[in-house]
């Protein structure tokens, strides 16, 4: 399992910080050596528990791929593309 949590420092001051979200991927077991078949869970703001939005990432090449690209498909396939 892959967890990456946003968090705001306002001002830098690490005691101060906010939750903005939280992307847990993990491993569906469907998948193969080299290829990774994926279950993603976004959440936002307080609670990381609370699901946002949910999916999937299916025939992700672990091997030749890393986890900020596995982080990259998660976000387009679920988010999409928000910033055009």
């Amino acid at each position: 399992m892959v967890k990456v949590t946003i968090e705001l420092y306002p001002f830098g001051n690490e005691k101060r910080k906010k939750h903005l979200g939280t992307a847990i991927i993990a491993n569906d077991g469907t998948g193969e050596l080299n290829v990774g078949n994926y279950k993603v869970r976004l959440s936002k703001f307080d609670d990381p528990d609370e699901v946002w939005k949910k999916g999937e990432v299916k025939g992700f090449h672990r091997l030749s791929k890393g986890p900020w690209d596995l982080l990259y498909l998660a976000l387009k396939n679920i988010v999409g593309s928000r910033n055009e």
